[in-house]
């Protein structure tokens, strides 16, 4: 995930969440005949927010808001869903010259040689951007009676033979294993 997705995502969030949770607290506190909420919501003229949909601004209003509501919701999706993948890291950056390495092979290779290790039924190599950072991303897929502590050994080996190949790049290898249930 981008990081300004992330970070509108957490915002919307925690400003919804603690919308939410004022407006709890003062319809418990209303509830219970809270003096203070009390007094607040005296305050309010009925008739007068009783009359607000009869007025003339008010469906302009309420389209424009759905309309606004709508594109937010779109640019959120396609910011959330948009592919993540990343295309090389430069390993080498000096005057005049710079060496570039292609993640998604990388991804590919480590995901093939995980692959051989018996159990594995598949797995899968992308080069991902998680907030910024390239990283590789190597799902695999195995079954219930696998040797996982051999499998994170070897697992292991080869994301130090990532990051040792690729010691002039900050580049992040993460391995998902996902494993059967018994039956």
């Amino acid at each position: 995930m981008k990081k300004l997705v992330a970070g509108v995502d957490r915002l919307l969030a925690i400003v919804g969440g603690v919308a939410l949770i004022a407006g709890g607290i003062i319809a418990l506190a209303w509830h219970y005949d809270a003096p203070w909420a009390r007094e607040t919501l005296s305050r309010f003229d009925r008739a007068r927010i009783a009359e607000l949909p009869d007025q003339g601004w008010w469906v302009p209003a309420l389209a424009v808001c759905a309309g606004v509501s709508v594109v937010v919701a779109l640019l959120l999706l396609v910011g959330n869903f948009s592919p993540r993948t990343t295309g090389t890291a430069s390993v080498i950056e000096v005057p005049h010259f710079s060496a570039h390495v292609d993640l998604s092979a990388i991804a590919s290779g480590v995901a093939a040689e995980l692959a051989d290790f018996p159990g594995v039924r598949r797995a899968r190599g992308t080069a991902i951007d998680d907030r910024g950072m390239p990283t590789i991303a190597v799902s695999v897929y195995a079954a219930a009676d696998f040797d996982v502590v051999a499998f994170t050994a070897l697992a292991d080996a080869r994301a130090a033979f990532v990051a040792e190949s690729l010691s002039g790049a900050y580049v992040a290898t993460r391995i998902q294993l996902h494993v059967d249930k018994r039956k």
